[in-house]
């Protein structure tokens, strides 16, 4: 059993199906970052190794399914404890399905605190 499927199978909740497809991109991303760094377990990953299965290991994919990847590579970095301090840093055009930027716009609602530290 690979290290990303027991780490997903762990912390994924829903169906089978849906727990089974994040385990087939999480497993493609693991060899992405394996053959580019030579890093062989998701416990080793580091921010940079997400962001960058992101921008150039997947790009010849179309919108909707890197924004599917990018909501594995969210549920790895939550699985491995790291999402409140990588979410800045794995933001692009693959959190949206339609591959549009965020809209960074000043004033209006804040966003949710869940994972804000108060300080």
């Amino acid at each position: 059993m690979s290290h990303i499927r027991r780490l997903l199978e762990r912390a994924q909740p829903g169906s089978r199906g849906g727990v089974e497809c994040h385990i087939k991109r999480g497993e493609r991303i693991a060899e992405l970052i394996r053959g580019r760094y030579g890093v062989t377990h998701p416990r080793q990953w580091k921010c940079k190794h997400l962001r960058w299965a992101l921008e150039r290991g997947l790009e010849d994919l179309a919108p909707p399914t890197r924004y599917d990847y990018w909501c594995t590579a969210r549920a790895c970095a939550a699985a491995l404890g790291k999402w409140p301090d990588w979410e800045p840093h794995l933001r692009g055009s693959w959190t949206r399905p339609d591959g549009k930027k965020e809209n960074l716009q000043t004033g209006g609602r804040p966003p949710k605190m869940a994972y804000r530290s108060i300080t």
